[in-house]
């Protein structure tokens, strides 16, 4: 997380994706840990027009006093499609970070200042039997970035979030495991 000013804590985060992969959920669990690690958050969603398969975005502030949800430049951006990338690839922050779905992402262009990250996020959903659930991989691995948040925060929302569903708790907490230990 940046620094601003007098040892003010900042984090700006975009996700991005196709409808269906995940990514708004990603994003609210995300902001839900942040808060009960004590973080102000900001999440704005943004959908594509189209009722399925759209493009799917989302902006995530973490910070300790209340920011506006948009941003010029990530210091962490997730895109998990081609489209997605060809959308914000430019939005990564010099010295931040762009992670890629490198399953579907094949033509990963220079970017400069920025860190790339190609992770095969649908490979690793995979091994599990649940790519539907590929958003809780990527969930896991965003927690390498979040030093300030315990990653047994985000663990405790998808127990909350899932209680309905409690088949799928121990699912879902294994791949985010997978996607945290990934090297």
């Amino acid at each position: 997380m940046k620094k601003r000013g007098r040892s003010k804590m900042k984090l700006e985060m975009l996700f991005s994706g196709i409808g269906g992969q995940g990514i708004m959920i990603l994003g609210e669990l995300l902001c839900c840990a942040a808060s009960k690690a004590g973080h102000m958050v900001t999440f704005q969603p943004f959908y594509g027009q189209e009722k399925r398969g759209g493009r799917t975005m989302c902006y995530v502030v973490i910070s300790e006093e209340m920011e506006s949800p948009i941003f010029a430049t990530a210091d962490v951006t997730l895109v998990m499609d081609e489209g997605s990338l060809a959308d914000y690839k430019d939005m990564a922050s010099d010295g931040g970070t762009l992670i890629i779905n490198s399953s579907l992402i094949k033509n990963v262009p220079k970017c400069d200042g920025a860190v790339i990250k190609e992770i095969p996020f649908y490979e690793l959903a995979e091994k599990h039997g649940e790519v539907k659930a590929v958003n809780m991989v990527a969930l896991g691995y965003l927690f390498k970035y979040l030093p300030n948040i315990p990653y047994e925060l985000a663990k405790e929302e998808v127990k909350i979030a899932f209680a309905n569903r409690p088949e799928l708790i121990p699912l879902y907490l294994d791949m985010m495991d997978t996607g945290y230990n990934y090297e």
